[in-house]
């Protein structure tokens, strides 16, 4: 089994869109990217964008190579939209390409346990009868050696506000691998009890939201019990996500919970990229022309620029080694 992480915020943008490859099937996880509109009252900077743009480029060559996609909610970090979004380098086209009819797709059950905002994307994804969808909450399936296995639907956060996801395992027969989604620490008694019970070889889970500022303490208190809980439990742990959206997020995870798990990037040896956490000090370093968002919204911005930024930024190699993994197969 090999995990390939393609978007996620240890490589600079909202996302947690990765690749399982397996002797008997090529999964793809997740096939979106997306960034925070607003922090600290300012744009994304060129730099998330140009991130923005490498990684949903990578995603479409994933998309080619996959057999299978997991779709584990509709939020738009994880679920890219038939719409012009001007940071995420989405269209109907690449909406279409992104869920070919071509593919086997595992996805939320579009109308349980779901809230309105995810029931209205998931028809996207829902009406075209021709695609080879299948509801994931609860069901396993078996693709020659390897198991495909999902919980039930499972809390996004404690009061159930943004909805509910799923959890998967991937097991090949000699290694079973975990992925949360969206399970805020995790926060909920149910998503835990998931992890434990399946006693997982390879978890990697988005961690607590304790950057949000609409986040109760009590919340916040809870995630990290359970994940205090699972950490003593799992023997290789991967955080990302939700947890990497504030700079101190290393030293909040050794305070409250005294190991430090590796960044997702770092599964396939990269060390994280944080961009949107240092969005003001990226603003600080780099002049940004007042014309740029202008620009970029009328199509004006090449490729030439952001392949420059991120070179100049010295992690455009980051997606060059991600690629040359994809391409191996």
């Amino acid at each position: 089994m090999e995990i390939i992480p393609l978007a996620c915020e240890s490589l600079g943008t909202r996302s947690f869109s990765h690749l399982v490859i397996t002797d008997d099937t090529k999964i793809l996880f997740d096939p979106s990217v997306s960034l925070a509109p607003r922090r600290f009252r300012l744009n994304p900077h060129p730099l998330e964008i140009a991130a923005s743009w490498i990684s949903r480029k990578t995603i479409l060559k994933a998309v080619s190579l996959s057999e299978i996609v997991i779709q584990t909610h509709y939020h738009a970090d994880h679920f890219t939209l038939p719409e012009f979004r001007i940071y995420e380098f989405t269209n109907k086209n690449v909406f279409e390409e992104t869920y070919s009819e071509e593919k086997i797709i595992y996805a939320k059950d579009p109308e349980n346990n779901i809230n309105y905002n995810q029931k209205r994307r998931a028809k996207y994804l829902w009406r075209n009868k021709k695609r080879k969808l299948f509801k994931a909450e609860g069901n396993i399936f078996q693709i020659g050696n390897t198991k495909i296995k999902f919980s039930e639907a499972v809390s996004h956060n404690i009061d159930e506000r943004l909805g509910f996801v799923f959890e998967t395992i991937v097991d090949d027969g000699k290694r079973k691998y975990l992925y949360t989604s969206d399970v805020s620490g995790p926060v909920s008694e149910k998503a835990t009890d998931f992890i434990l019970n399946e006693e997982p070889d390879i978890l990697v889970l988005d961690g607590p939201t304790y950057y949000h500022p609409r986040v109760s303490k009590r919340e916040k208190e809870i995630a990290f019990q359970n994940l205090n809980i699972i950490k003593d439990s799992i023997k290789k742990i991967y955080i990302d996500h939700h947890f990497l959206r504030k700079k101190n997020w290393k030293e909040k995870l050794e305070k409250e919970v005294g190991v430090k798990f590796p960044a997702f990037s770092q599964i396939i040896g990269l060390e994280p990229i944080i961009l949107e956490a240092m969005r003001k000090e990226l603003f600080k370093e780099t002049e940004v022309q007042e014309e740029f968002y202008s620009l970029l919204e009328q199509g004006l911005i090449n490729t030439d620029f952001f392949l420059k930024i991120l070179k100049e930024n010295k992690i455009a190699n980051y997606w060059k080694k991600i690629n040359e993994k994809i391409e191996k197969y």
